[in-house]
């Protein structure tokens, strides 16, 4: 800072004492510093402030806050230092970067404690809804959305999207999951904030239950159903014993179907229906055993492997890289080819099956 700056200023401080302040730097603030002004004069192109009683400085129009235009002469503001000392000796300040640092600070706090905050959606698209806290924007995808905000349109993004849009406007209560000051980005989690209605219905209901229940919409993961005072979700891997590709193709909305209640997180209800059904893979499994040879048609090829079909209810696995007597024989079987297996490991708590091609296969192969 130069002693043409000082003498501008308003600083009742004596020389000794600045000096002191400053130490052994050039100038008192640092580009990033966020120092206490006072404001001497507005105008329409820019604002005229005492900085700590050390400068005098300059806040350009581009550097304004939201509440600016409500700055008077005599207000105490807080402002980011852009430049510690221009060619005409002012410090240039922003309260838009100050403002933008307080939000930030009072996030990280809110990050930390875990408070739950209100924010406004004002856009949708494919991937979540883009919402505001005060003056910072932030991402909610669609797997942080509220089960009552999740959009049950299967798996068409232009649905999503336009389902998404009915939410513009709205105001959600959200909790911060993440951020990155440096690429300005703000995660948002409705899920998480949870929902105390929603979880006060929940407890009239417990893990082990048997239920009836009505399907409300079926997505690529499951099917959403309604349980009488609450949603409930049965995810695909919980619908059957056996592999399904398309719900669609085996239920509808409106169907009524049983289930069973296999956990309860806060007012998130998850349900299985394959619960209330013997386990076919289990009763097989019974009459394998290791080094048995057994007959499977390749219904699935991998980069890491082959599915096989050995009965309706029992599937194997048949690892490319087991070694064989001829590892081209392994990496030969195509999808609806029908070989002679032999059982490496059986493992019934996973429901897994061990194959490899016999000896036999693979040198006919050869």
């Amino acid at each position: 800072m130069s002693n043409t700056t000082v003498k501008k200023s308003a600083s009742p401080k004596t020389m000794a004492e600045l000096v002191e302040l400053m130490g052994d730097k050039l100038t008192p603030f640092q580009q990033g510093d966020v120092v206490d002004v006072s404001v001497l004069a507005t105008s329409k192109d820019s604002i005229s402030v005492d900085v700590s009683g050390l400068a005098t400085g300059v806040i350009p129009e581009k550097e304004f806050s939201v509440q600016a235009g409500k700055v008077k002469v005599g207000d105490k503001l807080r402002a980011y230092v852009l430049m510690p000392e221009n060619d005409r000796g002012y410090v240039v300040l922003s309260l838009k970067r100050a403002e933008k640092e307080r939000l930030w600070n009072m996030l990280e706090q809110r990050n930390d404690t875990g408070e739950i905050v209100q924010v406004r959606v004002v856009q949708a698209n494919k991937g979540g809804l883009v919402a505001e806290l005060n003056d910072m924007q932030g991402f909610i995808p669609v797997s942080q959305l509220a089960f009552h905000h999740y959009p049950r349109v299967g798996g068409d993004r232009m649905k999503i999207q336009q389902k998404l849009a009915e939410l513009i406007g709205q105001t959600l209560s959200v909790k911060i999951i993440s951020y990155d000051k440096a690429s300005n980005k703000i995660i948002f989690s409705e899920k998480a904030a949870g929902d105390l209605d929603l979880e006060e219905r929940a407890k009239s209901f417990e893990v082990g239950q048997r239920v009836d229940a009505k399907i409300t919409g079926i997505v690529d993961f499951g099917l959403f159903v309604d349980l009488g005072e609450i949603e409930g979700l049965i995810h695909i891997s919980q619908i059957s014993w056996h592999r399904i590709n398309n719900l669609r193709d085996h239920f509808s909305v409106g169907q009524e179907i049983e289930a069973e209640i296999i956990s309860i997180e806060g007012g998130r209800i998850s349900l299985s229906m394959k619960k209330l059904l013997p386990d076919p893979w289990q009763s097989e499994v019974k009459d394998l055993s290791v080094g048995q040879k057994v007959t499977g048609q390749i219904s699935k090829v991998t980069p890491y492997g082959a599915f096989v079909r050995i009965s309706y209810n029992l599937e194997g696995m048949l690892h490319l890289s087991h070694p064989t007597e001829d590892e081209q024989a392994s990496a030969s079987v195509k999808e609806g080819d029908e070989r002679e297996f032999q059982i490496v490991s059986i493992e019934p708590e996973l429901r897994k099956i061990a194959l490899k091609l016999t000896d036999d296969t693979a040198k006919k192969d050869s």
